[in-house]
């Protein structure tokens, strides 16, 4: 067989009986993103796992503009917002509110300059955990893939949904699709996961269901430890209720 590379595709001519697995060519951020969202199947997050250019660093920098953009977007519209409810006097209650000697306007920059880095930075190490505790566990099930694999998948199709849920959770009316953006988002990983590591359905399955206990299990401890020194604190003589238990 002889194999031509073209930029997004593959093109392969076979001769006689041999069949050798299919190249794959590099693709821009669209059309991983497009191929993700649109054609989740194996040949897709195969194809992505095999670019050339499907580093981590480009994973990230997806998941950090994708988050940054959305939080633009979020942001600029809460304040479009409370600004119509709140009338003129938006700016001048933000500065009686925070206490601060500052124009409303440079307030509202400072969060805009401060928060932009924060969000892109948390979102990126955040896609880091998740996809190395789904890829460590699906490693112990068996899976191939490797840890920049999962995630270059992983952000293929979290980007873009993170930008579209941003955009339509403040159209009215149609706000109400990120909830189906939300159980698609978990259905891709399900895939990515699948394909990527090249295991059955019925490892797939466990694996989030294992995911899901010690999600659980660890909302739970982390709910108990938060309660407890809380309930003691409300529940002292001197605390909110007066009375002790």
């Amino acid at each position: 067989m002889m194999s031509d590379i073209e930029e997004g595709k593959a093109i392969t001519t076979e001769t006689g009986s041999d069949a050798v697995p299919p190249e794959y060519g590099t693709y821009s951020w669209f059309e991983a993103w497009r191929m993700a969202l649109t054609r989740p199947n194996e040949e897709t997050f195969r194809s992505l796992a095999d670019d050339p250019n499907g580093s981590l660093g480009r994973a990230l920098s997806w998941i950090a503009i994708a988050s940054a953009i959305s939080y633009l977007i979020t942001s600029t519209a809460q304040l479009l917002f409370s600004g119509l409810l709140a009338g003129p006097g938006l700016f001048e209650a933000l500065e009686q509110e925070a206490g601060l000697l500052l124009p409303g306007g440079l307030m509202i920059a400072g969060v805009f300059i401060c928060g932009l880095p924060m969000v892109a930075l948390f979102s990126a190490i955040g896609i880091l955990i998740y996809s190395g505790i789904v890829q460590f566990t699906a490693s112990a099930f068996g899976g191939e893939g490797t840890f920049a694999e999962m995630t270059y998948a992983l952000a293929a199709f979290t980007a873009p949904i993170t930008f579209l849920s941003a955009i339509i959770g403040w159209i009215p009316l149609v706000n109400c699709l990120t909830i189906p953006l939300v159980i698609y988002n978990l259905a891709l990983t399900l895939l990515a996961v699948k394909y990527v590591n090249r295991i059955s359905w019925g490892k797939t399955i466990g694996i989030f269901a294992i995911l899901f206990l010690v999600g659980v299990l660890l909302a739970v401890v982390l709910g108990m430890l938060i309660w407890i020194p809380l309930r003691d604190t409300l529940l002292t003589p001197r605390g909110l209720y007066g009375v002790p238990y």
